[in-house]
């Protein structure tokens, strides 16, 4: 259910967006704001699920960490990904366009 609503508010905001950009004449905003998202939602999904750590950082904390803590940080993880998909398929087809 809560992935549900995460793509929800992403596809929310980034009807959002694209509406301020078409109303207001400035169509870049749809590529630099929607990318930016997208952009900063990969790197926090990739932080917390630690794809940026070597092997023994990623030992080292899954022995330091509890079973609850370590399904809350991929679990939002899993949510900032799917928030920053609609972010990501409209920005990619912007610079396409």
């Amino acid at each position: 259910m809560r992935n549900k609503h995460a793509f929800i508010a992403g596809v929310c905001s980034m009807i959002v967006i694209c509406s301020a950009a078409m109303i207001l004449q400035h169509h870049e905003w749809i590529g630099w704001i929607s990318g930016g998202i997208s952009m900063i939602g990969i790197m926090i999904s990739g932080l917390l699920m630690g794809a940026w750590t070597s092997g023994d950082e990623t030992r080292a904390a899954y022995h330091s960490e509890t079973k609850e803590h370590r399904m809350w940080r991929l679990d939002t993880a899993f949510l900032m990904m799917i928030f920053a998909l609609p972010h990501m398929a409209v920005s990619i087809f912007y610079f396409f366009m």
